[in-house]
Formats: structure tokens, sequence, C-alpha cells
């Protein structure tokens, strides 16, 4: 079982982690969802400690959080709008027993960020700027909606308590209040770690 096997510290591969998923979502995998050696790196920047708290946000099918709370022993929330995704991620979690991996069907600028220790971010609002990006059915590309997500994502960062740490997977740099701290950058400056002032 790959959990099992992330446990051990004997990681999967992407293809063979992305069997728990239908179909479907394997096929989007690679343009959606985290791969698991990034995965395993943001949530080892994030965690300090059992007691942490960290979110995802549009956590999608829950890979990241799902991959978090098997390598660390914090706790991982995902929120994300689509209730299919969430239902599919909280099967995966009772299936699997992940008692650490959390998820929340919502818009992400509902959700307190004072609550939480750290933040991961993986560009989730690109599918609303890039056609050959669309998830599903309830995705659409426009412009001004990419713009407002971002808005409120800045907004949103801009409340967390002083010390948050933040990691970003392909997210540029501009997206990010002046309010982080950029600290490094890893995976050919993919992978960014940012903390707040």
């Amino acid at each position: 079982m790959v959990f099992d096997l992330l446990k051990q510290k004997k990681y999967p591969s992407n293809s063979k982690f992305d069997e728990i998923y239908p179909k479907l979502y394997q096929e989007h995998s690679a343009r959606h969802f985290t791969p698991v050696n990034i995965a395993i790196k943001a949530a080892k920047l994030l965690v300090d400690n059992p007691t942490d708290k960290i979110l995802d946000i549009g956590s999608g099918v829950g890979k990241f959080c799902c991959i978090g709370s098997s390598v660390t022993n914090a706790h991982f929330y995902g929120v994300e709008k689509r209730k299919k995704l969430t239902n599919l991620s909280n099967k995966i979690k009772r299936n699997y027993k992940l008692k650490n991996a959390h998820f929340i069907n919502n818009d992400f600028t509902t959700i307190d960020f004072k609550k939480f220790n750290g933040i991961y971010f993986f560009n989730s609002f690109h599918e609303h700027f890039d056609e050959t990006c669309i998830l599903d059915e309830t995705s659409k590309v426009s412009l001004s909606e990419y713009k407002k997500y971002h808005a409120d994502l800045m907004m949103k960062l801009n409340e967390c308590n002083k010390g948050t740490k933040l990691v970003t997977y392909y997210t540029f740099k501009n997206k990010i209040p002046s309010s982080y701290q950029f600290i490094d950058a890893n995976e050919t400056g993919f992978l960014k770690f940012y903390i707040k002032k």
C-alpha cells in the first residue's frame, strides 16, 4: 500500500501513487496534482511540530494532504470548492485510515487562515487562465475570475500570523504579498518557501 511505503520512507513513483485515484484523475495528475516527491519536500518545509496545522488551498483530490499527513505527524487540511473532489478525498482518507488528513468543501476565502501554521499553494487558479488546463465541467476560462482569486489570495495571506510558513509550487513571486519574506527555492525554482514577516 502506498501510504505504508511513505511511512517507511520508501517513496512510490508518481504513477504508482496515482493508481489510488479513478482513471480520469490519473490522466490529469501531471497538470493539476502535486507530484509525490514535491509533496514530501513541501510538507517537510512546512512542518516543525506534530501540533502544526497546514492548509492546502484548492486541494483537488487531496493528494498533497494525504502525503503530508503520512510523512509528518502534523494535521493537513485541504479546502476544495468541488464537492465531488472533496468526497473523493474523504473516501481515500477513510479507506486508508489517514487520521491527520482533513477535507473541507468550501471556497478558500471562507477559511480563517490565522488557524494555520503553514499554507501550501499549487497555482490552483491557473485553469481560469489557460483553456488547456481545464479539469472538469465546473471549470471555465475567465481572466477576471483568475485576477479576483489572486486578489483574494493576497488578502487572505496577509491575514496570517507572523511566522506563518508558505510553500508554493509553480507560482510567481509577484502573486505573493510583500509581507512574506522569500527564504529559498528548489526543484529548478518552481518550489518556493516564504515566511510571514
